[in-house]
């Protein structure tokens, strides 16, 4: 048995599916839609980027709420990384060419926009700059208080920080733990990036891990050694309770739920505490983020209704976004 599928088959037999927690979801994006990535509107509304189509919804945190088409990018075939600005209701959203069925993007293609509701809610869309010397951004996040944006690159395995206001791009962290594996089927290493707890939080995906390093956001490069939060894990993107480092994966492949590691267990295999490998209510999940005012109660995510239809383009189910209740 190979390294790969022992661990797979590991963390099946570490993830039963949990049946305790509810729950609920939003109607189904149109099929074909694989839904990406969220974040968090003042109002409470999640916006969600699709990947296999250049758009952006807005979703009311409610079952069985519609999604609803915000915005279609130009000259591009996906959205992928969005994060909320210091300035409420602006965000920054990535945009590339990413081929479905070959797993690969298309070097050169990414840019970076803004998007704010300034006028009567209606989404103002400007694109910022192109972002040629990433191979694949993927998870990115916003310095409070800062011009700075972080952007992993999950193909070239680093970490780079965009200025908004000079539009220099530079190399924030390079690290081993960051890269992809070179003969894996799909190469994705650092997927999703977040600051919290005066730490940068980061999942390595081929590497089934998450860590952290200590870290502002604000230096010129970042230096040091990462400490493992999770692992086994074959990590999407993630969230950390801010108010005591607990960490929430979206897990997908054969796990396909939600994966938990206490603070007190970093280091340690997470726990499934939503979805999981017998059950569909989450399928594919991507993106997990807290709802309005609700941190450590209840969880937002996005899902794809599983991957392997957008590789075969026969497609079974809508993306959706998720309400999976803590408490």
């Amino acid at each position: 048995m190979s390294t790969r599928k022992f661990s797979l088959w590991l963390l099946a037999i570490l993830a039963p599916a949990v049946q305790g927690l509810l729950i609920e979801s939003s109607r189904d994006f149109p099929l074909g839609s694989e839904v990406e990535n969220l974040a968090l509107r003042p109002s409470g509304s999640v916006l969600a980027t699709v990947y296999t189509f250049p758009q952006i919804y807005e979703v009311a945190p409610r079952p069985n709420s519609t999604p609803k088409l915000l915005y279609t990018f130009a000259n591009t075939t996906g959205a992928c990384g969005i994060a909320q600005s210091s300035t409420p209701d602006v965000f920054f959203v990535i945009t590339g060419n990413f081929s479905f069925q070959t797993f690969t993007p298309t070097p050169g293609s990414y840019a970076i926009h803004r998007l704010s509701f300034e006028k009567c809610g209606t989404p103002i869309v400007k694109k910022i700059a192109a972002l040629g010397d990433i191979s694949q951004p993927n998870g990115i996040t916003a310095v409070p208080n800062t011009p700075y944006i972080l952007i992993a690159d999950s193909r070239g395995g680093l970490i780079y920080r965009f200025d908004t206001k000079t539009l220099q791009l530079t190399t924030y962290f390079d690290h081993p733990l960051l890269k992809p594996f070179p003969t894996a089927d799909v190469r994705f290493g650092v997927n999703g990036i977040k600051l919290s707890r005066s730490y940068l939080y980061f999942s390595s995906t081929n590497q089934q891990l998450v860590a952290r390093i200590k870290a502002t956001g604000s230096e010129k490069v970042l230096k040091g050694s990462p400490e493992i939060v999770a692992s086994p894990t074959p990590a999407d993107d993630f969230i950390v309770n801010d108010l005591n480092g607990d960490v929430y994966i979206a897990q997908a492949d054969t796990i396909n739920g939600i994966g938990f590691v206490s603070k007190d267990a970093y280091g340690s295999a997470p726990v499934t505490i939503a979805g999981g490998p017998n059950t569909t209510a989450l399928l594919g999940p991507t993106a997990v983020i807290w709802a309005k005012g609700a941190v450590g109660k209840t969880l937002l995510v996005s899902a794809t209704g599983g991957f392997e239809q957008f590789y075969t383009q026969n497609y079974t189910g809508g993306g959706k976004v998720a309400i999976v209740h803590l408490e």
